[in-house]
């Protein structure tokens, strides 16, 4: 990412860390107005004046497909570019799991790509759509707020839509593309109860639904979906999503010791226990449900991380700070006699 700011030298951000560009000289208030200029759309144009933070998607000649978002602060405006990748992200790319490849398999039901902001659940999410449209002859639609990964028709046809106007316009994009009886629905996020209910349906009707959600793990994200439902619909909702509900993914990114930075996922299958759990609402024992589920494939996000310790891919300390379970993680580490004293010097 580029980062240029009123009054600063533009900076970029390498493995998680801003990085000021020492041979470039700070840029005014009025220099940086003028280069937004340049590039911003027409519809943007209002917000750049009024400080309102607006995002779009240009091509640049010889770059691709960049992000842009522009705010203003208390120094002037400023922008932020993303460079997007040409090309969808594998499967293979990102060292998913047997396991990972079998739940985008599924003919239908629900699957939730959840983790914090910024931990890669777009990237994820293009994966399993690549993967799916690489290995069956189905349609797919995706709904997007800005569509960033471009999917050439593989086996499967892919239709991307772009659709602007929050939640109300998602929820009329999907009830509209399931007319068109799609075998995948993909919706970029789940923020309300009546597109969860509409997701729900289409996943009870023979289709695989898949979606994200912010949350710091896949137990988490459970709770999240039934707290968006009013309370008179839960029962009712949790015996859907009990009934239709194949997994839900979490992903964070961490730094690796060496640079760069790499994924830990925790995977929660939907098996009779989980299932019986979500029907009951007792969301408050899903974790222990996932934790006796590693014969089934499920992966607790600790242990993921505890192997990435385990390997000195990534700092004991690292992984700790991106752990949802902190006090199961260092538990995980003194059975595992590696030493937990950094939480000290933490303190």
């Amino acid at each position: 990412m580029l980062y240029l700011t009123s009054g600063a030298r533009p900076a970029i951000r390498v493995d998680g860390e801003m990085m000021p560009l020492e041979s470039e000289p700070p840029l005014d208030a009025d220099q940086l107005e003028s280069l937004i200029l340049e590039v911003v759309p027409e519809r943007s144009r209002e917000a750049l004046r009024s400080g309102e933070i607006t995002e779009w998607i240009t091509e640049v000649p010889d770059v691709g497909r960049v992000r842009c978002v522009i705010f203003r602060d208390h120094r002037g405006p400023g922008v932020t570019f993303r460079m997007i990748a040409t090309r969808a992200v594998s499967a293979e790319q990102l060292g998913l799991s047997r396991e990972l490849h079998e739940l985008c398999l599924e003919r239908d039901g629900l699957i939730v790509v959840t983790g914090p902001r910024a931990s890669g659940k777009s990237t994820l999410l293009s994966a399993f759509i690549d993967l799916v449209n690489r290995a069956r002859r189905d349609l797919i639609v995706t709904l997007e707020t800005q569509i960033a990964f471009v999917h050439d028709n593989r086996n499967s046809i892919v239709s991307q839509r772009e659709i602007r106007g929050g939640q109300d316009a998602l929820l009329v994009a999907a009830r509209a593309a399931l007319r068109e009886d799609p075998d995948v629905l993909v919706i970029e996020d789940f923020g309300s109860a009546d597109l969860v209910s509409v997701a729900l349906e289409a996943a009870e009707s023979g289709h695989l639904v898949i979606g994200t959600l912010t949350a710091p793990s896949t137990t988490a994200a459970v709770g999240r979906l039934i707290d968006l439902v009013p309370a008179d619909r839960r029962p009712q909702f949790q015996n859907a999503l009990a009934e239709t509900l194949r997994g839900v993914v979490a992903q964070v990114l961490l730094r690796k010791s060496a640079g760069g930075r790499v994924a830990a996922r925790e995977l929660l299958l939907n098996t009779h226990a989980v299932a019986t759990l979500v029907a009951e609402g007792k969301i408050s024992q899903l974790p222990a449900a996932l934790d006796s589920g590693r014969r089934q494939g499920m992966v607790p996000l600790n242990d993921a991380l505890v192997a990435f310790v385990q390997s000195g891919v990534i700092e004991a300390r690292e992984a700790y700070r991106k752990a949802s379970d902190r006090q199961g993680f260092l538990n995980r580490l003194r059975r595992e006699g590696i030493d937990t004293s950094f939480v000290e010097r933490l303190a």
